[in-house]
């Protein structure tokens, strides 16, 4: 988890990448909790941990915002989706270039039918 302040996140995503090492895959979500320029801000530090994602790094309904951040943090992949309430919202999101990971849940989304038609 990250979100809190930046020197505590980069403590612990320290803390994190020495444990864990380079050869495995370190993830990290904020929770929705960054505007904009803060999750952008935040993950260029944090980018020195190289890690693989960010997820949620701010309200999931800010398309434009989650374009923002992906383009400005890339190679970091960013990911959202678990708070998403239907396909429109995702196909935005995916339109506009703004996740690179698309987290569906199936039962926000309204079930299988939702969820196929998100991913056809």
């Amino acid at each position: 988890k990250v979100g809190q302040d930046l020197e505590g996140n980069l403590r612990r995503a320290a803390l994190m990448r020495a444990e864990i090492g380079r050869e495995h895959t370190l993830a990290m979500d904020a929770n929705q909790c960054w505007d904009v320029p803060e999750a952008i801000l935040q993950m260029k530090e944090l980018a020195r941990f190289d890690p693989y994602w960010i997820e949620e790094p701010t309200s999931p309904d800010d398309v434009l915002g989650h374009a923002a951040i992906a383009k400005a943090v890339a190679p970091i992949r960013v990911a959202t989706g678990e708070a998403c309430q239907n396909r429109v919202i995702f196909k935005q999101l995916l339109q506009a270039s703004a996740i690179r990971i698309c987290q569906i849940d199936s039962c926000r989304v309204g079930g299988v039918n939702e969820v196929l038609s998100i991913l056809l």
